[in-house]
C-alpha cells in the first residue's frame, strides 16, 4: 500500500511538472512570437508581408514609405501610418475599390484630415466624390484614391465646395482637369498641401434625444 501511494504521488509529480513545462513551453513560443512581431516593423518585412497584394496597393506602399518612413501597423489587409502630416493618418488597403472618377483607377490609399463638414454640404460632397467620406462625430474628413496628390486635391476642392467657391459640377470639372495635367507630369500646390487652414474642435458628439417615458422612469 505504501508503495503504491508514493508511486502515484510521483506519477502525479511529473504530470504536474509536465504540464508546469508545457506551459511554459507555450508561454516562451508566445513571448518569442510576440517579440517576432514587435521587431517586424522592418523595410524588409513590409515588402515580404505584402509581395502577394495587388501591384496598386504595393505602389502606393513603396511610395508612402519614402516619404513617411516606415509604417506603424501591418496587418493581413492594410497597412497604417498614424501620423503623416498634415494627414492624421493614412492607410493602404490591400482590397481595391474601382473607381471610375475622374478615370478609371484603384482606390487603396485612405487619408484623413479634422474637418467639421457642415451637415447641409454632406451630399453636396457625395455628389463630388463619392470616395470623399465625412465622419461627423469624429469631425473627420477622408479622401481614398489611388495617389496622395488625388487625396489632397479632392479635399481642397471639398474646402471650396462648402465654403461656396465652387459648385458641384465646376468642383468635379477642376479635379478632372487638375488629374488630366498631373498625369501628364505637371501639378499644382493643390495637388501637395492643403490651401486652406487646418481645423480643431471638430468633433460633434450631437445631442441626446430622450423619450418622455424615459424622463418619467428618472
Amino acid at each position: 500500500m505504501k508503495h503504491r501511494i508514493i508511486g502515484t504521488l510521483l506519477i502525479t509529480t511529473v504530470m504536474i511538472g509536465s504540464s508546469c513545462s508545457h506551459k511554459k513551453d507555450q508561454w516562451k513560443k508566445e513571448r518569442i512570437k510576440t517579440n517576432s512581431q514587435a521587431k517586424s516593423h522592418t523595410r524588409k518585412h513590409l515588402q515580404d508581408f505584402t509581395e502577394k497584394w495587388p501591384v496598386s496597393s504595393q505602389s502606393a506602399i513603396n511610395e508612402l514609405y519614402a516619404k513617411y518612413g516606415l509604417p506603424n501597423s501591418v496587418t493581413s489587409d492594410m497597412v497604417i501610418w498614424n501620423t503623416t502630416p498634415p494627414f492624421k493618418k493614412t492607410v493602404v488597403f490591400k482590397e481595391q475599390i474601382i473607381q471610375k472618377f475622374p478615370f478609371l483607377h484603384w482606390d487603396v490609399i485612405q487619408q484623413t484630415i479634422d474637418y467639421k463638414v457642415p451637415v447641409d454640404k454632406i451630399s453636396s460632397l457625395a455628389k463630388f466624390n463619392g470616395s470623399l467620406i465625412v465622419d461627423r462625430t469624429k469631425g473627420e474628413i477622408s479622401s481614398r484614391s489611388e495617389k496622395e496628390e488625388m487625396n489632397f486635391l479632392a479635399i481642397n476642392l471639398a474646402d471650396k465646395i462648402i465654403k461656396g467657391d465652387l459648385s458641384v459640377e465646376e468642383a468635379r470639372r477642376e479635379y478632372t482637369k487638375s488629374a488630366e495635367e498631373f498625369v501628364m507630369g505637371s501639378t499644382n500646390p493643390m495637388l501637395s498641401e492643403f490651401v486652406f487652414r487646418p481645423q480643431t474642435n471638430t468633433a460633434d458628439p450631437d445631442r441626446m434625444m430622450q423619450s418622455q417615458e424615459i424622463k418619467t422612469k428618472r
